[in-house]
């Protein structure tokens, strides 16, 4: 009656699922102790199927009453089954699977309603009969099991679609793809019910599982051999602050110049040692490696942390010795999580831990804790990347106008172009802070090509001849000009707005001058399409005269604090400067004026253009045209 061909294949592979479950490490968390519940419950489900369908088929003298009970059995733990595999979606959306009121309504009633439905059975037929000559058939209520396993696939289908901004990739498409997996497996036992087609649709889902989620090597960094950042992650997220409530960190210091200088097989060699000292010592920690030589311990035991931070600091006071009897001498220091930090967002958490790590240096700092200013600060720096990718996202960067002044006649001649943006409260976030988390981001290109357009579409909108403008300034960031296409897609942007390439001088500090061959010939490629070139924030100490004079530039920028310097103290430095500059074909402009005597001074020592705040602080565009325009 029944077809078992593909039991015992079915029992072998989960059998192996659960050997390798038991014999690899693995991280004390929610995702994977529902899949050990999947795996067990999945074995005595085809247990139960197999012995309930066999005892029907061949067997004629068990008591009714035990025919009855196995069959109850079997159907609870189908439904077990099922309500497991939707728990463990819910972990992979949403990492807690605590039983909020909305979460009753939708897993919890169901499945008590299903449960209670089965038990009946015991007493009344509603999900199966078994009539007194021992022959089985449906109950008048059997169709609400699929109609069960049906409404949970749909609700789990249907909250991963909608998280699916929030999921990556690797976690997105193997949740819909299991479900759907055992969607079908379902529609085909209802089509084929005297074949065992379900368990075999089961194994498919707990392959992709294991694949996606549950393969040990996800969560294994190979060099170190301990746990990797993905694993951190996951732990961190489920973490709770009172069983494990030590986190120490420690990152070796230099470690980039470290691999230069001892190679990169000596080097990763060293952190194999170092994983192997940290499984062997502290064998009740779990070892995490992130890379870029920085580690991580997590304990149950708060007080041991002073004790692991001196035996570790012992341990690196003596070299590490290769195979290749090579000595690597490694020097650390240590970051703590403040225990009452613990119940903070882990996400922010687990940024603060790795920024720290980062940040580490022996020389002003051995040892430092992550407490809730590190937390709010690291918060606040997420915060604003939000910001940043939606403005860019959305195009809703604002163009703000800073007047630039001639020096002698005091009137408007160009002017500075700049970008602001608004956090979620609608508040102006200051360019130093927004910036340089959009150039740690990648998305400083889209910035500042954004920021070239609605230039020139403010030059394309308004006379700005009328107003006194020659030209804007806009800045380019160092990174822009790792853009091999950056000539290409600015001059597409001209010719949109059939703009003149004079009108818009390109803004470049002087840390761009760091890499200097491709600085000089990214500008001398750009020159030939018409672009010039403002170096900005001259006197911070990257560039020279002699680099400055290779590049196409016309105008030098005096940094801020080079002319308060100045002013606070005058000496010859600065004119002299000033006048080199200018018999090099250069105009000066002098940035951060703030009063007419600093501007006086700047006009004395040869300044041709003043800008700051003495004679306008940075205006929208709106603004900008409506005070200037006559």
């Amino acid at each position: 009656m029944w077809n078992y061909n593909l039991v015992i294949p079915e029992l072998v592979i989960i059998t192996t699922f659960l050997i390798f479950y038991f014999t690899q490490p693995r991280l004390p968390i929610r995702l994977h102790k529902s899949f050990l519940f999947i795996l067990i419950i999945d074995t005595l489900t085809i247990f139960f199927d197999v012995g309930c369908a066999a005892t029907l088929e061949y067997l004629d003298n068990i008591p009714l009453r035990i025919l009855r009970i196995s069959n109850v059995i079997y159907f609870l733990l189908f439904v077990q089954r099922m309500m497991c595999f939707t728990i463990f979606t819910n972990i992979i959306l949403s990492k807690d699977i605590r039983f909020s009121k909305r979460r009753i309504i939708t897993y919890l009633l169901p499945f008590i309603a299903i449960n209670i439905i089965i038990l009946s059975n015991l007493f009344v037929d509603t999900i199966f009969c078994i009539s007194d000559k021992g022959e089985y058939s449906k109950g008048r209520l059997y169709n609400l099991i699929y109609i069960c396993a049906f409404y949970y696939i749909a609700v789990c289908i249907f909250l991963t679609i909608l998280n699916r901004k929030k999921r990556t990739r690797g976690e997105f498409i193997p949740v819909i793809a299991y479900n759907l997996v055992l969607m079908t497996g379902y529609i085909m036992r209802i089509i084929y019910p005297t074949y065992l087609l379900m368990n075999f649709f089961t194994l498919i889902s707990i392959i992709i599982i294991y694949l996606s989620f549950e393969n040990p090597t996800l969560f294994k960094e190979e060099k170190s051999g301990s746990f990797n950042k993905k694993a951190l992650m996951f732990m961190l997220r489920e973490i709770n602050p009172e069983w494990h409530p030590l986190i120490l960190g420690f990152t070796i210091h230099n470690y980039s110049d470290l691999r230069e200088i001892y190679s990169y097989t000596q080097t990763d060699k060293g952190l194999s040692l170092i994983g192997m000292y940290l499984k062997q010592t502290f064998p009740k920690l779990l070892p995490f490696y992130l890379h870029d030589g920085r580690f991580v311990l997590i304990g149950k035991n708060l007080e041991d942390a002073e004790l692991i931070r001196t035996y570790i600091s012992q341990r690196f006071e003596a070299p590490w010795k290769t195979d290749d009897d090579i000595d690597m001498f490694l020097e650390v220091c240590f970051t703590q999580v403040k225990p009452e930090i613990l119940s903070s967002d882990r996400g922010v958490l687990f940024t603060a831990i790795l920024t720290t790590l980062a940040e580490l240096d022996p020389d002003t700092q051995n040892h430092k804790y992550i407490d809730s200013n590190d937390i709010n600060r690291i918060r606040t720096n997420m915060q604003i990347k939000k910001s940043v990718e939606l403005s860019v996202e959305q195009n809703s960067i604002e163009l703000f106008l800073q007047p630039v002044i001639d020096a002698k006649t005091r009137k408007l001649i160009g002017a500075e172009s700049l970008a602001r943006i608004r956090d979620t409260n609608n508040e102006y976030i200051p360019p130093p802070l927004f910036i340089p988390i959009a150039e740690k981001n990648g998305r400083i290109n889209d910035l500042g090509e954004q920021m070239f357009e609605k230039t020139c579409k403010f030059i394309k909108e308004y006379d700005i001849e009328a107003m006194g403008l020659s030209w804007i300034n806009v800045n380019l960031s160092p990174i822009q000009f790792l853009r091999r296409d950056l000539d290409r897609r600015f001059t597409a942007i001209l010719q949109k707005y059939d703009i003149s390439p004079e009108k818009i001088h390109l803004e470049i500090t002087e840390e761009s001058m760091i890499d200097f061959d491709l600085l000089q010939n990214q500008m001398l490629k750009m020159k030939e399409s018409g672009f010039r070139f403002v170096l900005d924030d001259y006197g911070r100490g990257y560039s020279n005269v002699a680099r400055m004079k290779k590049c196409p530039f016309i105008n030098v920028k005096l940094d801020m604090e080079f002319v308060w310097d100045y002013f606070k103290e005058k000496d010859q430095i600065l004119p002299t400067l000033v006048q080199t500059i200018k018999q090099m074909g250069f105009t000066v402009t002098a940035e951060g004026i703030e009063n007419q005597e600093l501007a006086d001074t700047m006009r004395d020592i040869g300044c041709d253009y003043l800008q700051g705040f003495c004679f306008s602080k940075p205006l929208s565009a709106s603004e900008f045209a409506t005070k200037y325009t006559p």
